[in-house]
């Protein structure tokens, strides 16, 4: 690795160690908000509620509950009296010394404050308030990002027309061609391109009928479906059909000249159809140098038709000069009242969590590879990303995963709040509770699980952000 690659690498963690922060800390501490919020609510003594991690900074007491401030500023925790089974195990079974040390209360330990003492719905009101909270807030900034207006490419919500095949690709090998409309890859309708994007994403190395439809036919083609190296997610080999539009047109430009304008829709460009094939656009210009060059245009309801004439760079006229604009995907400005933005926002995120729960599913079932998983670095890289990319998009990104943060914390994974969850629900069917020793080691062996799935994780993440 040479010192521009370190520079730049450096440079982008340090762009990306704000927002990072930002989002992390702020959904984690909303989460432990949850769990205060609802302690408070029904009387059930709070110690602490930090601010943050490790190291107390500063703080204040008022009643029983400490307010501080910790030197992590990754979120926050909330110590409730009770929760602990160490500290539930040393009532009656240690000395006064060592409980004195440890700053047991035994009296408050045995009353109603204590955590473990509540009965099991107000125990899980407690405990599903934090993830409950994550989601809500999915829901509200989505809300609030469809109300104040966001943009996509259209070709992304637009019936899946193939615009190119790529070369050696699953999708040539199988017969597909340039304006095939595929309706369906297996059992997964498509109806737009992001459908076929996550129905392809999610089945790397299955052989799928797709369904599509050609000059009015339908043909049914199985392709053997081909996986990214860097993920293992699951690639095909087609591109969209796109609509492009002009931007960036030069002042005194060959474009500008011939009376392009940026927002433009191109129809043609020397009589092709770019919309099949962009790349080809570089071709013709360089062809053609000195030749008349037919740009066909939509603008507002007139289809108008622009020639520009590229002159040559050197006196052989091998390299023209630049056309003096560039091509941006055409897309559409999405915007709401409040009413219809809570019902986008609803249908987005249902859209998310079935994602999330059909990836969770092919993952235990070993259909897709733990590759696909983010962990904390690709999560800090897509964070900057995001950022650098605008509000918008940086606050789609800290819904998604406060999203996927509040379901996962209900799973019922042992130490996570659906693991707690689960045994509240299992102590309620049997109608009695466990003991204190089983719930720990339950908690132990989880939390080592847990630990090893973490480990995983950061491995991959790591795999998959250094240089290869």
């Amino acid at each position: 690795m040479n010192l521009a690659t370190i520079l730049e690498y450096t440079m982008s963690f340090f762009a990306s160690f704000f927002p990072f922060i930002v989002i992390l800390g702020s959904l984690i501490f909303i989460h432990e908000f949850g769990h205060f919020a609802v302690a408070k609510l029904i009387g059930v003594r709070v110690e602490i509620f930090s601010l943050g991690f490790g190291p107390r900074l500063f703080g204040w007491k008022r009643g029983h509950t400490e307010y501080r401030i910790s030197a992590l500023p990754l979120g926050g925790y909330v110590k409730m009296l009770g929760e602990n089974a160490e500290e539930v195990k040393m009532v009656g079974d240690s000395s006064d010394a060592k409980k004195a040390e440890d700053g047991v209360d035994e009296e408050a330990l045995a009353g109603p404050e204590a955590f473990h003492n509540r009965s099991k719905w107000e125990r899980f009101a407690v405990l599903v308030m934090g993830a409950s909270l994550n989601i809500v807030l999915a829901f509200a900034i989505m809300t609030g990002v469809f109300m104040h207006g966001v943009t996509v490419p259209k070709f992304r919500e637009a019936p899946p027309v193939v615009g190119a095949v790529e070369k050696g690709s699953p999708a040539e090998r199988a017969g597909l061609q340039v304006l095939d409309r595929i309706v369906r890859v297996g059992e997964q309708q498509t109806p737009t391109w992001n459908d076929l994007l996550f129905a392809v994403y999610l089945n790397p190395g299955q052989t799928l009928p797709f369904e599509i439809v050609r000059d009015g036919r339908t043909i049914i083609l199985e392709a053997t479906i081909g996986q990214t190296k860097r993920d293992s997610m699951g690639r095909v080999g087609v591109g969209p059909y796109i609509h492009w539009v002009v931007s960036a047109v030069a002042s005194g430009g060959p474009a500008d000249v011939a009376g392009l304008k940026d927002g433009d829709a191109i129809v043609s460009i020397a009589g092709m159809d770019v919309g099949l094939d962009s790349e080809s656009v570089a071709r013709v210009f360089t062809e053609r140098v000195g030749d008349p060059i037919v740009v066909a245009v939509r603008r507002e309801s007139e289809v108008l038709e622009k020639t520009l004439v590229l002159k040559p760079k050197d006196p052989e006229g091998k390299l023209p000069e630049e056309a003096g604009f560039s091509m941006l995907p055409e897309t559409l400005f999405k915007k709401f009242g409040l009413a219809e933005a809570f019902g986008e926002s609803w249908k987005h995120n249902l859209s998310q969590s079935g994602l999330l729960f059909e990836t969770l599913r092919k993952l235990l079932t070993w259909q897709i590879s733990p590759k696909t998983l983010s962990g904390p670095i690709e999560i800090f890289k897509l964070s900057g990303e995001a950022w650098r990319s605008g509000a918008v998009v940086y606050l789609m990104f800290m819904a998604a995963v406060s999203l996927q943060l509040g379901i996962i914390n209900l799973l019922p994974i042992p130490v996570l709040d659906g693991g707690h969850i689960f045994i509240l629900g299992l102590e309620g069917l049997m109608r009695r509770d466990l003991s204190m020793i089983v719930k720990e080691r339950v908690m132990q062996v989880g939390f080592v699980l847990l630990l090893l799935l973490m480990g995983t994780v950061i491995y991959l993440d790591v795999y998959k952000n250094i240089p290869q």
